[in-house]
């Protein structure tokens, strides 16, 4: 086993005593920057791709909603050089704050953070040239809202960006019975907050829906078959358990076991894990759909 993996494996178990607020299943602040750096991991060098992709340029003004601990907003703010600048946004002030002293470490001077909604954002109208979110609209209970925000926040041409997963591409070959339960947990506690389970597959509808003619889609499923990384799911149901266990959806001892199975999985070779499905979205706002505010 090498030294990553029995690092993930304590810092999965070290998550049980995690605390999650009332309106976010997972921990904020310094309690999630464990489970954050493996996603970013794992995931980043999609998002990367995706914005260069989708036309993040040096100068451009951006806007990252639901930012986090800021992750994507630093590579951002470093790519965008002197002339442009990132304002990334979220609820959480845990979050800024680990993103605010992580900007400090990093030495960048162009990007700033924002306390506030996906829904309100509090940014300046018609501002920035690209709005970018990762992993946001699964957490909320109306994704449409948060995108026709974000649509108000973009210049006239400018870009809209969005990525997020859907539960169907959580499995393994061969299936086993602890990531078929890890999908029904998750299920059920998005069922009773409100949240879409399967909202990265409509993400190409809400973003016309937004009023964004012609949005581009590509989709990335993320796979492991060795590494640290196949414990990523027993971090996250670590960290979810409390939101988990006042659901009612599980028992400790059966989320115990289903960590359990998902650790030995990660020490098997012969088991692929389909780690996500992310969807990636971009989009230009057409200057003339936007003047009409549809």
């Amino acid at each position: 086993m090498s030294l990553g993996e029995e690092n993930l494996k304590r810092e999965a178990t070290e998550q049980r005593n995690d605390e999650s607020g009332p309106d976010y299943v997972l921990a904020v602040g310094e309690a999630a920057a464990r489970r954050l750096r493996v996603l970013d991991e794992v995931f980043g060098p999609h998002s990367r791709e995706l914005l260069r992709r989708a036309g993040l340029t040096q100068g451009m003004r951006v806007a990252d909603i639901g930012c986090g601990s800021g992750l994507v907003s630093l590579w951002i703010a470093a790519q965008l050089g002197a002339g442009g600048s990132v304002t990334g946004v979220d609820m959480s002030g845990e979050q800024l704050r680990v993103a605010e002293k992580n900007a400090g470490a990093a030495g960048l001077t162009n990007v700033s953070f924002q306390e506030a909604s996906a829904y309100e954002t509090k940014l300046p109208r018609g501002q920035f040239e690209l709005v970018y979110s990762r992993f946001l609209m699964c957490h909320l209970t109306d994704p449409a809202k948060a995108l026709s925000e974000m649509r108000t926040l973009l210049r006239p041409d400018g870009i809209l960006v969005c990525e997020d997963h859907d539960d169907g591409g959580i499995f393994s070959e061969p299936q086993t019975g602890a990531y078929e339960r890890l999908v029904e947990i998750s299920e059920s506690v998005n069922r009773i907050r409100g949240l879409d389970s399967y909202i990265g597959l409509k993400l190409p509808r809400l973003v016309r829906e937004a009023g964004f003619g012609r949005p581009e889609v590509v989709v990335k499923q993320i796979a492991e078959l060795r590494g640290p990384h196949k414990l990523f799911w027993e971090i996250t149901l670590r960290e979810a358990a409390p939101a988990i266990l006042a659901a009612g959806v599980a028992t400790q001892e059966e989320l115990d076991t289903v960590c359990g199975e998902i650790r030995a999985i990660a020490e098997d070779e012969a088991t692929l894990v389909m780690l996500a499905r992310v969807t990636q979205v971009w989009a230009r706002l057409d200057c003339a759909t936007n003047s009409r505010g549809i």
